[in-house]
């Protein structure tokens, strides 16, 4: 698949698109701007609300005018609190907008890839590979019973979007990786998101943030061990999920096996 490419124009209204649940208290901070919030206007508001990152430096986002590798860009991050941030820039917009929504979810990634990276040295392993998916193309699915993420990790798509489309009720699915709200921009059938699923209380529906008490949830599972390697996610073709694509309120939509691949006989099962 050619790698995706984001329009680069300002779109003030982004966060009307469905996947943006739990964004829409922080998106409206740049209802009224005309153009791209700059990395200083991003930084003010992180200062705003305090954050800082794992090692406790207070966030910044700073522009980016060259390149660099994983390596370098999460060791900056941990060792100045400074995000490099690239103008224009949908991918790293919606990277702030994260940090801004789950601070602490981010600050535990960027720890962990760090820490990761260094023990594995010039090798990348496979710990590191799984938060940096969850940091690219994450979510978390909560709900009060896990027959949901049971369904959906073992490709029971009728099931979990059709015959028990009553479970997202009570469920719900947040994007937090970037990756993910970037495609928002052009969707396309084939988008995923690697999930880990989290008992949670019913909740109503919509959610303009996210649930008290999220954020720091998510940074426990990762600095208590979290995923050790990417399959431990499973993955979601996120325009099945009720809610998202008026299409799929048709049981045929999800005939598509391009999208709604059956499960490989030798796949491995996340554990829940």
């Amino acid at each position: 698949m050619p790698k995706y490419i984001a329009p680069q124009t300002w779109q003030p209204d982004f966060a009307q698109h469905p996947l943006f649940a739990g964004y829409q208290a922080t998106a409206s901070l740049f209802d009224g701007l005309k153009d791209w919030a700059s990395p200083e206007q991003l930084t003010a508001e992180a200062r705003t609300r305090d954050l800082r990152n794992a090692a406790g430096l207070s966030l910044a986002f700073d522009p980016q005018t060259a390149a660099c590798g994983q390596r370098d860009y999460e060791a900056q991050i941990l060792a100045t609190g400074r995000v490099p941030t690239r103008m224009a820039n949908w991918h790293d917009f919606f990277n702030a907008l994260v940090w801004l929504t789950f601070p602490r979810l981010k600050a535990a990634l960027n720890a962990v890839q760090c820490a990761a990276l260094l023990q594995m040295g010039a090798t990348r392993g496979a710990r590191s590979d799984a938060a940096t998916v969850f940091d690219e193309s994450g979510a978390v699915l909560i709900g009060p019973d896990a027959e949901l993420a049971e369904r959906l990790q073992h490709h029971d798509w009728k099931g979990a979007f059709v015959a028990r489309r009553d479970l997202w009720q009570r469920n719900h699915l947040l994007i937090v990786g970037h990756a993910v709200l970037e495609k928002t921009q052009t969707p396309y059938p084939g988008m995923i998101a690697k999930t880990l699923y989290l008992p949670w209380p019913a909740l109503d529906a919509p959610l303009k943030e996210p649930p008290a008490k999220l954020d720091e949830a998510l940074a426990h599972y990762w600095q208590s061990g979290g995923a050790q390697r990417p399959a431990d996610l499973f993955a979601i073709p996120v325009l099945g999920v009720p809610g998202i694509d008026p299409a799929n309120s048709h049981p045929a939509y999800y005939d598509n096996r391009a999208v709604f691949r059956p499960q490989r006989a030798n796949q491995a099962k996340t554990p829940l």
